[in-house]
């Protein structure tokens, strides 16, 4: 316990220069793109991304969730070839998976359908290339975090990504003249692989891999049965953030995409101290479990503490500076201020519930919170129906903000029920 206060102390510098830093450039990048790209290229530029985000998460079968289980004790123990043997099977996994999506995407692009129409100028056709490389950006970043490296494993990408796509698009625009919605997807895909290649590059520095032959398939069937699970819960958890988006870009008016996106960009603030917090604590919750109930506790609380300590002053602020902050975009983004308010709501509650999320996964409850997850976005996706129509981006807010804060009550209470249990079969022995 004495190492995971060191570290956890430590850790707080990383957590304050990603949460402030991170959102900071985050916040300049889309403020740049809004400068650089109209309401409606900006609103495709976010789909598009979102898609590939997407997608390079789903490609993975949970690889990058379940890997601090799995890596963080073979780091320990300095079993490099381990890691690299769980590596090489989620990726190599994924760029089978990604090629397929690729192979029906331009499929579409050449049949003309939809958004992956290139006539029609959206990027869905450029930014599949994005997939792979977001896939295995993620499994790099996952190792450095399970080493105990979270400035390494975030900082690379919450500040040094929007920093060098922003450059990239200034270097573009001295050069041509203007920022085509295409070259910004080509440029951020380019900006993505430079940092995903410096991060392996510090990775194999560090020593923490040590490639060699993998062949033991036992051992990847039994990291299917863990991974999967927690990747239903995510990707569920990931479609419920997104899902306004392609509801609007659906059923609303062309233009509140761009003005919601730049709402959820401002409330993304929250987001990013929850994804920082867990990258923080992570590590350290399944050898905590394994020392026993009152461990698990500790760095679960420790943990906790911290999320609500940096959520409410932020959340606050967002939701008492709405207009401002979206007036930085531009006084017509100024329409989505209810909307912001209200993703702050939702997003607070869903963001405190992350804990107790990860908590019941490693316990072997993943199921559970993949049901929660997928009830969650089931009524999400009813209400965007129901209220878009009627009321664009304020019903799509209104119903984010209903179904994460009765999803993030449900998850906190069934992990409180969960640890009691677990100190009750303890002292029970």
């Amino acid at each position: 316990m004495t190492s995971h206060r060191k570290y956890l102390r430590r850790g707080a510098f990383t957590l304050g220069a990603v949460t402030a830093g991170g959102y900071l450039t985050d916040y300049a990048f889309n403020l740049g793109l809004t400068r650089f790209l109209s309401a409606h290229e900006y609103g495709d530029f976010r789909v598009a991304y979102a898609f590939a985000f997407f997608c390079g998460l789903a490609v993975l079968l949970g690889g990058d969730r379940a890997a601090p289980m799995v890596l963080a004790p073979a780091l320990e123990r300095r079993e490099g070839l381990r890691v690299w043997m769980y590596l090489r099977f989620y990726l190599r996994n994924a760029l089978i998976l990604a090629a397929g999506i690729a192979a029906v995407t331009w499929t579409l692009a050449l049949l003309h359908v939809g958004s992956a129409d290139p006539e029609n100028h959206h990027p869905m056709a450029w930014v599949v290339i994005a997939i792979p490389l977001n896939a295995a950006a993620a499994m790099v970043s996952r190792t450095l975090q399970s080493a105990r490296r979270p400035a390494w494993a975030a900082l690379p990408w919450r500040i040094g990504l929007p920093v060098l796509q922003l450059a990239l698009f200034g270097l573009w625009i001295i050069g041509w003249g203007a920022l085509h919605i295409e070259a910004a997807v080509i440029l951020s895909i380019f900006a993505t692989a430079w940092i995903a290649l410096a991060q392996w590059l510090w990775v194999r520095r560090l020593g923490l891999v040590e490639i060699g032959p993998a062949t033991e398939i036992r051992q990847s069937r039994q990291w299917l049965a863990q991974s999967l699970p927690m990747m239903g819960s995510f990707l569920v958890a990931l479609a419920l953030n997104q899902s306004d988006l392609y509801f609007l870009e659906v059923l609303g008016e062309e233009n509140e995409v761009g003005h919601y996106a730049a709402a959820t960009t401002a409330a993304h603030l929250l987001i990013l101290v929850q994804t920082t917090i867990v990258g923080l604590i992570a590590p350290l919750a399944k050898p905590a479990m394994e020392e026993g109930p009152q461990a698990s506790q500790a760095i679960f609380r420790q943990g906790q503490g911290w999320m609500l300590r940096l959520l409410i002053p932020f959340a606050l602020l967002l939701a008492l500076a709405a207009g401002p902050v979206l007036g930085l975009f531009g006084a017509e983004y100024r329409d989505a201020e209810a909307a912001l308010v209200l993703l702050v709501v939702g997003t607070f509650g869903w963001a405190l519930a992350a804990l107790p999320s990860l908590w019941l996964q490693y316990e072997g409850r993943a199921g559970t919170v993949l049901a929660i997850s997928a009830s969650t976005l089931l009524a999400d996706s009813i209400l965007n129906l129901l209220l878009i129509p009627r009321f664009g981006m304020n019903g799509a807010a209104v119903g984010t903000a209903v179904t994460l804060t009765l999803a993030g009550g449900a998850l906190l209470i069934l992990q409180r029920r969960s640890h009691s249990a677990h100190l009750g079969n303890s002292a029970s022995r």
